[in-house]
C-alpha cells in the first residue's frame, strides 16, 4: 500500500478545496482519498494499492485543484 499526504495552508486553499471536495472524497480511480483539517492546515491523504495508481491520483487531484484555483481567481463566479 502506498500513501501520500498533501498539506495545504487552510487560509489560502479552503475556498478552492470546498469547490472540489465532492470530486476528491472517498475513491479516486483505484485510490482512496481522505480530506482532514486542523486549525491551520488541510490534509489530502491519498492511499493506493500501487505506485502508478498513486501517481495518477496525485496528478489528477493537483490538476483539478490548480484549475479550480485559476478559475476562481478570475472572478468569474
Amino acid at each position: 500500500m502506498f500513501r501520500v499526504k498533501l498539506t495545504l495552508k487552510k487560509s489560502e486553499y479552503i475556498k478552492y478545496l470546498e469547490a472540489i471536495r465532492p470530486e476528491v472524497t472517498e475513491t479516486f480511480g483505484r485510490s482512496s482519498v481522505a480530506v482532514k483539517e486542523d486549525n491551520s492546515n488541510i490534509y489530502i491523504i491519498i492511499t493506493a494499492p500501487d505506485a502508478s495508481s498513486l501517481r495518477a491520483s496525485v496528478s489528477s487531484i493537483t490538476r483539478v485543484l490548480n484549475v479550480t484555483k485559476k478559475i476562481m481567481e478570475e472572478d468569474i463566479w
